[in-house]
């Protein structure tokens, strides 16, 4: 059975790592083209891109995958299956049409709960205990095919997006061998149709999205800083020093109250900030073109008093 595999970041690379570890090339990668990482640098191409062709594989990187003339390779490719993992472009009919055996989509959450561009993200703002990883038969409605696989697993009560978005893509790798090996020796998993009632949706993060809003509550807040990292991170300004903009890297929830925003105890173990509920400590933390460091560090860098304010 030959396949082909669409991916672009580090969530589908560690699915194209797995196939590759188990004997599985695809006959084509299909990934974003080359973009610019720096203001001035040259265009690179994404980690698919870059481990595809170390690996000898072709690879194809069209900025738009459903012209007619790309529908055209996919076509001479002539793959039984499609295999994506975090593409980043719409899949036409026309596309989904041409494998024989369909198109497998690897997700990072369990179905149908946040369907959508930032699973990972959204399961930790809304605090779930839980998350995991879905292989779905992919149709023409944002993750609305039927499931094939899911697997569970707890989100850690300190647990960034960093760290349990590898943990899931090495997850996700995983089930995407067992699937397609299934599939390769007549014997495919169930598909079991979703329920529409219960799906949820997320979306892509916009700038506004990383100001901290300090009438949230600490809670609300600690998750957002860790749904944050180690990107776009949670941003702020103190009143005094509009200037002086930081990224919050680290905080926990803290005990007392004051006004959201207002700065209610500064100490070496971190800045306590009011909320709409509770206190913030902010442990650890990056001035606008600076590293990240603890609040010692800051507080010996940057004078920031008791009764300030954050906006």
């Amino acid at each position: 059975m030959k396949t082909a595999f669409f991916g672009s970041g580090a969530f589908a690379l560690a699915s194209l790592q797995a196939l590759l570890e188990a004997g599985i090339r695809p006959v084509l990668v299909v990934t974003q083209p080359p973009r610019r990482r720096r203001r001035r640098g040259e265009p690179e191409p994404t980690l698919v891109h870059a481990t595809a062709e170390q690996a000898g594989l072709p690879v194809a990187a069209p900025p738009k995958v459903n012209t007619p003339e790309s529908l055209e390779r996919l076509r001479a490719a002539e793959a039984d299956l499609f295999l994506v993992a975090e593409y980043g472009q719409i899949l036409s009919r026309a596309l989904l049409a041409i494998p024989a055996r369909g198109t497998l989509n690897v997700h990072g959450s369990i179905l149908p709960r946040w369907r959508g561009a930032t699973p990972v993200t959204a399961a930790i703002l809304a605090g779930d205990a839980e998350t995991g990883v879905t292989i779905q038969r992919t149709v023409f409605e944002l993750d609305a095919g039927p499931m094939l696989a899911t697997r569970r697993v707890a989100i850690g009560a300190r647990e960034t997006k960093g760290q349990l978005f590898h943990r899931l893509a090495a997850l996700g790798g995983e089930m995407l061998v067992e699937v397609v090996s299934r599939i390769a020796a007549s014997d495919p998993p169930d598909e079991v149709e979703q329920d529409a009632a219960q799906a949820t949706y997320c979306r892509r993060l916009k700038s506004d999205d990383t100001w901290i809003d300090w009438t949230r509550t600490a809670v609300e807040l600690e998750r957002m800083v860790r749904a944050l990292q180690p990107r776009p991170g949670a941003r702020a300004v103190i009143e005094r020093q509009p200037s002086l903009a930081i990224e919050v890297r680290s905080a926990a929830v803290a005990q007392g109250e004051a006004e959201p925003g207002e700065i209610a105890a500064v100490a070496p173990d971190g800045i306590d900030v009011g909320t709409g509920g509770g206190l913030l400590r902010i442990t650890e933390l990056k001035p606008a073109g600076r590293k990240f460091m603890d609040a010692r560090s800051f507080l010996n860098g940057y004078r920031v008093e008791k009764g300030e304010r954050f906006r």
